[in-house]
């Protein structure tokens, strides 16, 4: 069969596809590569098989496989095996030789060509490869009339009217995808909420600079929270590379006057940012995702506030970017590393004070939308059932209104009691009234307020009270004395 005639009485038997026996008559063929294909769906391995189904593939450097002719006696029966790179096909698209001039003849010397050709190539992963050997053959046999396939566009057409082996070959590919969301959302979701222990248990120390510094780096932290958990005890706190959308759920922070977010996603901030964090002097958000002039107005509240980087965020490429911060911040001194001198801070004044600084603020300054409560994936600080049992146990277990004012300072600075809370907080307290070697509390508040000063005995004995003894002087208290802890 040759020719144009051929194209008319092509018999349906040589297009008939053997899985079992590997033939793929007329077909591109593709199967997956081992754990590229598992994170890249589309990626795979090519191949393109000739009129009888042996595949041609281009599986290395200057290597095509070639299929190995076996004869049986005087038979004159063959069996020809193929040796395909990355194992057999998992996905098929058929070709229809009608639509290629010069018909069947005409495919496999396309075909043969493209083979020999590209056995003098050296296999470039990323543009002479598998890909581009079916591309040639397609090209130098015209199919559909076209001469300009290519890696792109093969792949498309094979993923899109392929057809699988079989059903376990579609799971196992699409199964392998759904278990890297998996533990991606698990690592998202279970492993990153900047909880107590996290801020206990991450490194803290002296920086150069002599600032009690908090690292809190690379915790894939994706919502600000339980941050009164620092108490107030560190000068600097480093959020960078984080994935932190909002800058909010700050408590008072007296203390705090550097703070790093480099490497986040903040797009929001919290308006009265200056009012929780008083004597904040460094704020630090390079590669950040502020777009508007209007996102950065938070920070007129920061005071003191004298250095700030945004560089690498969109809003820098607005008009009047730096000129609308210096007007903006007028206590910033350098920003995105670059003093601001008093020639600019004039020119920002001409900008934007008076009439006409208002009628330009208004065509130039916007404000980004503002952020769902739950974009994060969290949500605002919402309270939970586990949270609200916490609590509620928290409540029912203070003994004291010591306790209770520490419980109401817990619940303020945004954090959940956790078991043994008293100890770690209300013990603390009150670690100034402790003997050395008698380790005593006292839990009463009106011991405290109407006994005056209270006196341990070493030997064990009851302790003495402004020179009586405490069961001497029971009576004359209000309430009783809540038993003392040793």
């Amino acid at each position: 069969m040759g020719g144009g005639k051929q194209d008319a009485s092509i018999d349906p038997l040589i297009m008939t596809v053997n899985h079992k026996l590997h033939t793929y008559p007329f077909c591109i063929v593709w199967t997956p590569i081992p754990l590229l294909t598992w994170m890249f769906p589309y990626i795979g391995h090519m191949g393109i098989a000739t009129s009888k189904g042996i595949i041609r593939d281009f599986a290395g450097s200057y290597y095509v496989s070639d299929n190995v002719s076996i004869e049986f006696g005087g038979s004159g029966f063959s069996f020809e095996e193929n040796n395909m790179g990355f194992g057999w096909p998992t996905l098929y698209w058929q070709l229809d030789p009608a639509n290629v001039p010069g018909g069947i003849e005409a495919y496999d010397r396309a075909v043969k060509e493209a083979s020999d050709e590209y056995k003098t190539h050296a296999h470039n992963l990323f543009c002479d490869n598998c890909h581009s050997h079916v591309a040639l053959a397609l090209n130098k046999m015209r199919y559909n009339g076209l001469d300009n396939y290519n890696m792109a566009n093969l792949t498309y057409s094979i993923l899109v009217k392929g057809s699988f082996v079989g059903g376990s070959v579609m799971v196992y590919m699409t199964c392998s995808l759904f278990l890297l969301l998996v533990v991606k959302n698990f690592w998202i979701f279970k492993m990153v909420r900047l909880t107590i222990d996290l801020i206990e248990n991450s490194p803290q120390y002296v920086n150069t600079l002599r600032d009690r510094e908090l690292s809190l780096r690379a915790c894939k932290i994706p919502v600000l929270e339980n941050v009164g958990a620092t108490m107030d005890k560190f000068d600097t706190i480093d959020f960078t590379d984080n994935d932190i959308r909002k800058l909010e759920n700050i408590p008072l922070l007296k203390r705090l006057s550097c703070l790093l977010l480099h490497n986040n996603r903040v797009q929001q901030i919290m308006p009265n940012l200056g009012g929780v964090l008083p004597s904040l002097r460094t704020l630090a958000l390079t590669n950040n995702n502020l777009c508007e002039l209007g996102d950065i107005d938070p920070l007129a509240t920061c005071k003191k506030l004298e250095y700030l980087t945004l560089i690498g965020n969109p809003v820098t490429h607005k008009p009047q970017y730096r000129s609308y911060v210096i007007y903006r911040v007028p206590s910033v001194r350098v920003l995105d590393f670059k003093r601001v001198r008093l020639s600019e801070r004039q020119e920002a004044a001409k900008l934007f004070k008076g009439k006409e600084g208002r009628k330009l603020r208004e065509q130039v300054v916007k404000t980004s939308a503002a952020l769902p409560d739950d974009e994060s994936g969290f949500g605002s600080r919402r309270l939970q059932d586990e949270d609200a049992r916490k609590i509620q146990a928290a409540i029912e277990s203070a003994s004291s209104i010591a306790e209770v004012e520490y419980l109401q300072n817990i619940l303020q600075s945004g954090r959940i009691p956790e078991k043994g809370w008293q100890f770690s907080g209300a013990q603390k307290e009150h670690d100034s009234q402790r003997d050395g070697d008698e380790e005593f509390v006292v839990e009463n508040e009106n011991e405290e307020a109407e006994n005056g000063e209270v006196q341990f005995v070493e030997n064990g004995t009851a302790p003495v009270v402004n020179g009586e003894d405490i069961a001497e002087s029971a009576e004359s208290l209000e309430t009783e004395s809540a038993p003392m802890e040793v």
